[in-house]
């Protein structure tokens, strides 16, 4: 499968260089990437985020009028493709940014070169050479989402900086990884004592006696119907009044990810399972998978239900499906949600990286920017102070507050488990908790 895809690299349209001993090819037409795309999957390893189907379509749905593909191949004397940096340029008035595909509100985390194993620095130094023999196309690079201890981008930064290039970084909030043992006794072995337990009664008492069900897309017929669950339980969650799908609200987000999920479904790296309650949906996980992981994108459950803890019961369900199926890790993705550490999930630090030409304007910029992040910085460590010294209930008031007067609520739907009981409420979730009724 690989030589035919190598005679063509030879006779690509877009014109090449050499690097050492790296070809480097420009592809600046989508078409030409027709004649690589097995390659791109190959060096991607599967990870479905990395692949021509994720990052691809997103060029699809959200290129802007004047952006230009800068998809950037490197391959050995023999023009096997060893390298692969995914790039566009968007261009607007004002600027020249040269971005990763899959930026923005697509979420797309874990972000990196892309290479054969053990080419990490090699292809992490090509790109950076490549990205200073076309400076003059540039005034500014910005990486959404790296992992920190990435080796090939941060290889790339390095070489940069050591170049006189202005660089930033901007801390993200953390992505959690769960390491899953072999079998599920063993995992609830790794928990707390109440968390183990809490998972023992939601299995005997939901799972086991057939009170939830759980169901999950495996054929397009019933993709529908599992991605109407997924817009309905996301937007009860997190639903505003101006939107009420949540993420789902924008057209083009919504859209993207039914096209793209029934990409990875037809390649059966698709994971999309919601759990049922008297045959209504309570919990759905919109997930996908490589052969070592599973990554959780978006969830979604009932609010009404929190007395049943729906979201805990997905997430177990979809936890214990990994470990049945021989992963590796269950990727919580970005965010640092309290839960995932009680899931026993570890952080992975990640960033946004900023760089700048050192160039006037480039200082300018890279100056405004500091200040600009150090006073949000400022302005986050005030607010966990406030937090550190205020009540809740005077915190829950503020919010209110902030949402009758500006229509915007700040977190998801509160559900039953978080709410203020009244007595028979109280009793109620109690028995429910201890498997009483």
């Amino acid at each position: 499968m690989i030589e035919p895809m190598v005679s063509r690299l030879k006779s690509a349209a877009a014109p090449t260089r050499r690097t050492g001993l790296l070809r480097v090819t420009r592809i600046r037409r989508e078409q030409e990437l027709k004649f690589h795309i097995d390659a791109w999957r190959t060096l991607a390893v599967a990870v479905p985020m990395r692949s021509p189907e994720w990052l691809l379509e997103w060029w699809r749905f959200y290129k802007k009028e004047g952006d230009e593909l800068c998809v950037v191949l490197f391959s050995d004397p023999t023009g096997i493709l060893t390298g692969l940096a995914p790039l566009y340029i968007e261009k607007t008035e004002k600027q020249r940014t040269v971005r990763l595909l899959g930026s923005g509100e697509a979420s797309t985390n874990h972000t990196t070169w892309l290479c054969s194993p053990g080419n990490e620095i090699r292809i992490g130094r090509a790109v950076a050479d490549f990205l200073l023999e076309v400076r003059s196309e540039w005034d500014q690079i910005l990486l959404e989402s790296v992992d920190t201890d990435d080796l090939a981008i941060g290889t790339t930064v390095e070489h940069l900086a050591k170049s006189e290039q202005l660089v930033h970084k901007t801390p993200l909030q953390n992505c959690w990884k769960i390491a899953l043992p072999t079998c599920w006794d063993d995992y609830l072995a790794m928990l707390s004592k109440a968390q183990r337990k809490h998972c023992r009664r939601m299995q005997r008492q939901y799972f086991d006696s057939g009170l939830v069900k759980l169901h999950m897309v495996t054929k397009a017929e019933n993709f529908p119907r599992g991605f109407e669950v997924l817009l309905k339980l996301h937007g009860a969650r997190w639903g505003e009044p101006d939107r009420p799908l949540g993420c789902f609200s924008d057209q083009r987000f919504r859209e993207f990810h039914q096209a793209v999920a029934l990409k990875f479904l037809r390649r059966q790296q698709l994971l999309l399972a919601w759990v049922e309650l008297d045959g209504e949906p309570i919990a759905v996980e919109y997930q996908l998978a490589d052969r070592s992981t599973v990554y959780s994108y978006l969830a979604g459950m009932d609010p009404v239900r929190g007395e049943l803890a729906p979201g805990n019961l997905s997430v177990m369900a979809a936890i214990r499906l990994a470990i049945e199926s021989g992963r590796q890790w269950f990727d919580f993705s970005r965010g640092d949600q309290p839960y995932k550490s009680a899931w026993r999930a570890t952080p992975t630090s990640c960033h946004d990286i900023r760089i700048w030409p050192d160039r006037i304007a480039g200082r300018l910029e890279h100056g405004i920017w500091g200040m600009r992040i150090g006073t949000e910085q400022l302005r986050l460590r005030t607010i966990r102070w406030i937090k550190a010294r205020v009540s809740t209930g005077l915190i829950e008031l503020g919010r209110d507050l902030i949402r009758q007067l500006g229509g915007r609520r700040m977190g998801p739907v509160k559900t039953m488990s978080s709410r203020t009981y009244s007595q028979p409420q109280k009793l109620q979730h109690r028995l429910l908790q201890r498997g009483g009724i």
